[in-house]
Protein backbone atom coordinates (compact mmCIF):
# COMPACT_ATOMS: atom_id res chain seq x y z
CA UNK A 1 0.00 0.00 0.00
CA UNK A 2 0.91 3.61 -0.80
CA UNK A 3 0.22 6.17 2.23
CA UNK A 4 -0.52 9.49 1.75
CA UNK A 5 -0.02 11.68 5.10
CA UNK A 6 -1.18 15.23 5.56
CA UNK A 7 -1.12 17.67 8.42
CA UNK A 8 -3.04 21.04 7.07
CA UNK A 9 -6.37 21.33 5.69
CA UNK A 10 -4.77 22.84 2.60
CA UNK A 11 -2.50 19.07 2.32
CA UNK A 12 -5.85 17.13 2.90
CA UNK A 13 -7.20 18.25 -0.17
CA UNK A 14 -4.04 17.61 -2.34
CA UNK A 15 -4.20 14.35 -0.65
CA UNK A 16 -7.27 13.54 -1.91
CA UNK A 17 -6.18 14.92 -5.31
CA UNK A 18 -3.05 12.56 -5.12
CA UNK A 19 -5.05 9.51 -4.34
CA UNK A 20 -7.47 10.50 -7.39
CA UNK A 21 -4.51 10.01 -9.63
CA UNK A 22 -3.32 6.33 -8.03
CA UNK A 23 -7.37 5.17 -7.65
CA UNK A 24 -6.84 5.78 -11.71
CA UNK A 25 -3.95 3.43 -12.00
CA UNK A 26 -5.47 1.03 -9.71
CA UNK A 27 -2.72 1.41 -7.07
CA UNK A 28 -3.65 0.33 -3.86
CA UNK A 29 -3.31 3.60 -1.33
CA UNK A 30 -4.58 5.54 1.76
CA UNK A 31 -4.95 9.00 3.22
CA UNK A 32 -3.61 9.63 6.70
CA UNK A 33 -4.24 12.78 8.82
CA UNK A 34 -0.45 12.35 10.68
CA UNK A 35 -2.18 11.96 13.81
CA UNK A 36 -3.06 8.59 12.39
CA UNK A 37 -0.29 7.69 10.69
CA UNK A 38 1.94 4.71 11.53
CA UNK A 39 4.48 2.70 9.63
CA UNK A 40 3.70 -1.07 9.79
CA UNK A 41 6.52 -2.06 7.60
CA UNK A 42 4.40 -3.42 4.73
CA UNK A 43 4.17 -0.14 2.35
CA UNK A 44 5.61 -0.02 -0.87
CA UNK A 45 5.75 3.47 -0.42
CA UNK A 46 5.01 7.21 0.79
CA UNK A 47 3.51 10.72 -0.09
CA UNK A 48 4.37 13.46 2.45
CA UNK A 49 2.32 16.55 2.22
CA UNK A 50 4.27 18.52 4.83
CA UNK A 51 7.83 20.52 5.73
CA UNK A 52 10.91 18.23 4.97
CA UNK A 53 12.45 18.84 8.24
CA UNK A 54 9.43 16.29 9.76
CA UNK A 55 9.77 13.84 7.21
CA UNK A 56 13.76 13.76 7.13
CA UNK A 57 14.13 13.80 11.09
CA UNK A 58 11.19 11.86 12.31
CA UNK A 59 10.31 9.02 9.05
CA UNK A 60 13.39 8.95 7.19
CA UNK A 61 15.34 7.39 9.80
CA UNK A 62 12.55 4.63 10.12
CA UNK A 63 11.71 3.76 6.88
CA UNK A 64 15.35 3.55 5.43
CA UNK A 65 16.99 0.33 5.52
CA UNK A 66 18.16 -1.29 2.35
CA UNK A 67 18.52 0.72 -1.07
CA UNK A 68 17.15 -2.21 -2.94
CA UNK A 69 14.24 -2.82 -0.79
CA UNK A 70 13.02 0.43 0.80
CA UNK A 71 9.61 1.98 0.11
CA UNK A 72 9.64 5.43 -1.97
CA UNK A 73 9.98 8.43 -0.34
CA UNK A 74 8.06 11.30 -2.22
CA UNK A 75 7.63 15.09 -0.30
CA UNK A 76 5.16 17.41 -1.91
CA UNK A 77 4.33 21.21 -0.19
CA UNK A 78 0.56 21.98 -0.06
CA UNK A 79 0.56 25.10 -2.27
CA UNK A 80 0.86 22.50 -5.57
CA UNK A 81 4.07 23.40 -6.94
CA UNK A 82 6.67 20.57 -6.28
CA UNK A 83 6.78 16.84 -6.31
CA UNK A 84 10.27 15.76 -4.74
CA UNK A 85 11.35 11.88 -5.05
CA UNK A 86 13.29 11.59 -2.23
CA UNK A 87 14.27 7.98 -1.37
CA UNK A 88 14.16 4.79 -3.35
CA UNK A 89 13.87 6.81 -6.64
CA UNK A 90 14.77 4.00 -9.32
CA UNK A 91 13.99 0.70 -8.00
CA UNK A 92 11.57 1.78 -5.39
CA UNK A 93 9.58 3.83 -7.86
CA UNK A 94 9.99 7.10 -6.80
CA UNK A 95 10.49 8.42 -9.69
CA UNK A 96 8.05 7.09 -11.18
CA UNK A 97 5.11 7.94 -8.94
CA UNK A 98 6.73 11.74 -9.01
CA UNK A 99 6.52 12.01 -12.48
CA UNK A 100 2.76 9.96 -12.21
CA UNK A 101 1.42 12.83 -9.91
CA UNK A 102 3.36 16.06 -11.45
CA UNK A 103 1.92 14.72 -15.19
CA UNK A 104 -1.80 14.11 -13.81
CA UNK A 105 -1.47 17.42 -11.40
CA UNK A 106 0.46 19.33 -13.82
CA UNK A 107 3.40 19.82 -10.85
CA UNK A 108 6.85 19.81 -11.25
CA UNK A 109 8.91 16.75 -10.12
CA UNK A 110 11.96 18.07 -8.90
CA UNK A 111 15.10 15.50 -9.29
CA UNK A 112 18.47 15.29 -7.30
CA UNK A 113 19.72 11.75 -8.42
CA UNK A 114 23.05 12.89 -10.55
CA UNK A 115 22.23 10.34 -13.94
CA UNK A 116 18.37 11.64 -14.02
CA UNK A 117 19.80 15.81 -13.73
CA UNK A 118 21.96 14.56 -16.70
CA UNK A 119 19.58 12.72 -18.86
CA UNK A 120 20.95 9.47 -17.86
CA UNK A 121 19.91 6.27 -17.33
CA UNK A 122 22.05 4.25 -14.67
CA UNK A 123 21.43 0.58 -14.44
CA UNK A 124 19.18 0.43 -11.85
CA UNK A 125 16.97 2.99 -13.56
CA UNK A 126 17.70 0.38 -16.57
CA UNK A 127 16.35 -2.80 -14.80
CA UNK A 128 12.89 -0.90 -13.65
CA UNK A 129 11.99 -0.08 -17.12
CA UNK A 130 13.04 -2.79 -18.79
CA UNK A 131 11.78 -5.40 -15.59
CA UNK A 132 14.54 -6.92 -14.53
CA UNK A 133 16.29 -8.08 -11.91
CA UNK A 134 17.91 -6.33 -9.10
CA UNK A 135 21.65 -4.94 -9.96
CA UNK A 136 23.95 -5.67 -7.08
CA UNK A 137 24.82 -2.61 -4.89
CA UNK A 138 28.36 -2.38 -6.41
CA UNK A 139 27.46 -2.82 -9.84
CA UNK A 140 24.76 0.30 -9.19
CA UNK A 141 27.86 1.99 -8.10
CA UNK A 142 30.35 1.58 -10.55
CA UNK A 143 27.73 1.43 -13.16
CA UNK A 144 26.01 4.77 -12.99
CA UNK A 145 29.27 6.47 -12.00
CA UNK A 146 30.45 4.97 -15.58
CA UNK A 147 27.11 6.19 -17.33
CA UNK A 148 28.11 9.86 -16.25
CA UNK A 149 31.38 9.80 -17.94
CA UNK A 150 31.64 7.56 -21.22
CA UNK A 151 28.73 4.93 -22.36
CA UNK A 152 28.94 1.56 -20.95
CA UNK A 153 28.08 -1.31 -23.11
CA UNK A 154 24.65 -2.76 -23.29
CA UNK A 155 23.05 -5.53 -25.14
CA UNK A 156 19.31 -6.37 -25.29
CA UNK A 157 17.07 -8.90 -27.01
CA UNK A 158 16.69 -8.55 -30.14
CA UNK A 159 12.63 -8.15 -29.89
CA UNK A 160 13.63 -5.35 -27.40
CA UNK A 161 13.21 -1.87 -28.10
CA UNK A 162 15.95 0.77 -27.26
CA UNK A 163 14.41 4.69 -26.13
CA UNK A 164 16.52 7.65 -27.38
CA UNK A 165 17.38 8.32 -23.73
CA UNK A 166 18.95 4.65 -23.30
CA UNK A 167 20.75 5.52 -26.63
CA UNK A 168 22.38 8.90 -24.89
CA UNK A 169 23.18 6.31 -22.01
CA UNK A 170 24.28 3.15 -23.11
CA UNK A 171 26.16 1.85 -26.46
CA UNK A 172 23.16 0.00 -27.35
CA UNK A 173 23.72 -3.46 -29.52
CA UNK A 174 21.33 -6.44 -29.76
CA UNK A 175 21.63 -10.38 -29.32
CA UNK A 176 19.77 -13.49 -29.49
CA UNK A 177 19.95 -13.99 -26.18
CA UNK A 178 17.23 -13.65 -23.34
CA UNK A 179 19.02 -11.63 -20.99
CA UNK A 180 20.61 -8.13 -20.38
CA UNK A 181 24.37 -7.34 -20.41
CA UNK A 182 25.67 -4.65 -19.09
CA UNK A 183 29.38 -4.85 -19.45
CA UNK A 184 30.16 -7.47 -17.84
CA UNK A 185 26.91 -7.61 -15.69
CA UNK A 186 24.37 -10.19 -16.90
CA UNK A 187 20.59 -8.93 -15.86
CA UNK A 188 17.98 -11.92 -15.88
CA UNK A 189 14.39 -10.52 -17.28
CA UNK A 190 11.23 -10.91 -14.97
CA UNK A 191 8.59 -12.80 -15.94
CA UNK A 192 5.65 -11.14 -16.98
CA UNK A 193 1.98 -12.59 -17.08
CA UNK A 194 -1.34 -11.33 -17.73
CA UNK A 195 -4.28 -13.25 -16.33
CA UNK A 196 -7.20 -12.63 -18.81
CA UNK A 197 -10.74 -13.46 -18.03
CA UNK A 198 -14.29 -12.09 -19.95
CA UNK A 199 -17.74 -12.38 -20.08
CA UNK A 200 -19.47 -14.81 -22.82
CA UNK A 201 -18.80 -14.13 -26.76
CA UNK A 202 -16.70 -11.38 -25.99
CA UNK A 203 -15.26 -9.34 -29.18
CA UNK A 204 -11.66 -9.30 -30.04
CA UNK A 205 -11.16 -5.67 -29.85
CA UNK A 206 -12.68 -5.38 -26.24
CA UNK A 207 -10.18 -7.89 -24.74
CA UNK A 208 -7.09 -6.14 -27.13
CA UNK A 209 -7.63 -2.99 -25.56
CA UNK A 210 -8.76 -3.92 -21.76
CA UNK A 211 -5.12 -5.84 -22.58
CA UNK A 212 -3.46 -2.28 -23.65
CA UNK A 213 -4.88 -0.22 -20.61
CA UNK A 214 -3.82 -2.89 -18.27
CA UNK A 215 0.16 -2.62 -19.97
CA UNK A 216 -0.40 1.57 -20.31
CA UNK A 217 -1.30 1.90 -16.28
CA UNK A 218 1.65 -0.18 -14.96
CA UNK A 219 3.77 0.77 -17.99
CA UNK A 220 5.01 -2.22 -19.42
CA UNK A 221 5.40 -2.26 -23.21
CA UNK A 222 3.87 -5.23 -25.49
CA UNK A 223 6.87 -6.71 -26.25
CA UNK A 224 7.48 -7.66 -22.58
CA UNK A 225 4.99 -9.77 -21.89
CA UNK A 226 6.04 -13.58 -21.41
CA UNK A 227 2.16 -14.92 -21.55
CA UNK A 228 -1.51 -14.81 -21.70
CA UNK A 229 -3.34 -17.30 -19.11
CA UNK A 230 -6.93 -18.49 -18.67
CA UNK A 231 -9.86 -20.70 -16.84
CA UNK A 232 -10.34 -23.69 -19.29
CA UNK A 233 -14.00 -22.72 -19.36
CA UNK A 234 -12.75 -19.83 -21.47
CA UNK A 235 -10.13 -22.06 -23.47
CA UNK A 236 -12.43 -21.38 -27.00
CA UNK A 237 -13.00 -17.60 -26.09
CA UNK A 238 -12.93 -16.25 -29.98
CA UNK A 239 -11.84 -12.76 -28.47
CA UNK A 240 -9.18 -13.97 -26.13
CA UNK A 241 -7.57 -16.65 -28.06
CA UNK A 242 -7.46 -14.30 -31.09
CA UNK A 243 -5.89 -11.39 -28.85
CA UNK A 244 -3.18 -13.78 -27.19
CA UNK A 245 -2.49 -14.51 -31.25
CA UNK A 246 -2.72 -10.75 -31.69
CA UNK A 247 0.45 -10.22 -29.42
CA UNK A 248 1.97 -13.63 -30.87
CA UNK A 249 1.88 -15.16 -27.16
CA UNK A 250 1.23 -18.02 -25.56
CA UNK A 251 -2.25 -18.55 -23.97
CA UNK A 252 -1.94 -20.88 -21.40
CA UNK A 253 -5.03 -23.05 -19.93
CA UNK A 254 -5.67 -23.86 -16.49
CA UNK A 255 -8.35 -26.13 -15.07
CA UNK A 256 -10.45 -24.90 -12.06
CA UNK A 257 -9.37 -26.85 -9.38
CA UNK A 258 -5.80 -25.62 -10.08
CA UNK A 259 -7.13 -21.98 -9.89
CA UNK A 260 -9.39 -22.78 -6.61
CA UNK A 261 -5.89 -24.21 -5.40
CA UNK A 262 -4.27 -20.45 -5.67
CA UNK A 263 -7.41 -18.95 -4.35
CA UNK A 264 -6.70 -21.09 -1.09
CA UNK A 265 -3.05 -20.00 -0.57
CA UNK A 266 -3.38 -16.30 -1.80
CA UNK A 267 -5.64 -13.58 -0.57
CA UNK A 268 -7.01 -12.30 -3.66
CA UNK A 269 -10.28 -10.86 -4.33
CA UNK A 270 -13.13 -13.28 -4.51
CA UNK A 271 -16.84 -12.88 -6.36
CA UNK A 272 -19.24 -15.34 -5.22
CA UNK A 273 -21.42 -14.67 -8.73
CA UNK A 274 -18.38 -15.87 -10.86
CA UNK A 275 -17.88 -19.05 -7.72
CA UNK A 276 -21.96 -19.80 -8.96
CA UNK A 277 -21.44 -19.54 -12.62
CA UNK A 278 -18.16 -21.71 -13.19
CA UNK A 279 -16.87 -23.01 -9.70
CA UNK A 280 -14.10 -20.45 -9.06
CA UNK A 281 -14.17 -17.38 -7.10
CA UNK A 282 -12.34 -15.33 -10.40
CA UNK A 283 -10.32 -15.76 -13.24
CA UNK A 284 -7.81 -13.24 -13.79
CA UNK A 285 -5.33 -12.85 -10.69
CA UNK A 286 -4.98 -16.42 -10.36
CA UNK A 287 -4.43 -17.34 -13.72
CA UNK A 288 -1.70 -14.67 -14.19
CA UNK A 289 -0.26 -16.21 -11.04
CA UNK A 290 -0.44 -19.54 -12.40
CA UNK A 291 1.51 -18.39 -15.44
CA UNK A 292 4.57 -17.17 -13.97
CA UNK A 293 4.31 -20.87 -11.87
CA UNK A 294 4.31 -22.51 -15.48
CA UNK A 295 6.83 -20.57 -16.66
CA UNK A 296 9.57 -20.22 -13.52
CA UNK A 297 8.39 -23.47 -12.19
CA UNK A 298 8.11 -21.89 -8.77
CA UNK A 299 6.30 -22.72 -6.71
CA UNK A 300 6.13 -20.19 -4.15
CA UNK A 301 5.19 -16.35 -5.25
CA UNK A 302 5.01 -13.07 -3.94
CA UNK A 303 1.70 -11.22 -3.37
CA UNK A 304 3.57 -8.17 -3.61
CA UNK A 305 4.51 -9.40 -7.35
CA UNK A 306 0.49 -9.56 -8.23
CA UNK A 307 1.61 -5.75 -9.69
CA UNK A 308 -1.82 -4.96 -11.40
CA UNK A 309 -5.27 -6.51 -9.55
CA UNK A 310 -8.26 -7.06 -11.20
CA UNK A 311 -8.81 -4.56 -13.65
CA UNK A 312 -12.37 -4.43 -15.27
CA UNK A 313 -13.02 -3.10 -18.82
CA UNK A 314 -16.03 -3.74 -21.06
CA UNK A 315 -17.05 -6.97 -20.15
CA UNK A 316 -13.03 -8.09 -19.62
CA UNK A 317 -11.07 -8.43 -16.81
CA UNK A 318 -6.65 -8.61 -16.59
CA UNK A 319 -4.33 -8.91 -14.06
CA UNK A 320 -0.76 -8.36 -14.12
CA UNK A 321 1.96 -10.85 -11.87
CA UNK A 322 5.79 -10.47 -12.39
CA UNK A 323 8.22 -12.73 -10.82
Amino acid sequence: MIKIVYITENAKKLAKDVKSVFDYYFYDNEVFNIKDFEITGNETGFVFIMASGIVLRKYIPEIQNDKLKDPFVILMDESKKYVVPLLSNHIGGGNYFSDLIGNSLNLNVVKTTATDVNGKIGIDELSKLYFLENPLKKDIISINKKVLSEKPDLIIPKAWKASKKLLNSYNVSFHDEFHVLVDDIILKPKTVSLGLGSRRNIEKSKVYWAVKKALYLRDIPSWRIDAFSTVSVKKDEYGILKTAERFDKNLFIFEIDEINEIYSKYPLNKSDFVFKTIGTYGVCEPCAILGISKITREKDFDMKNLVLNKMKKDGVSVSIALQ
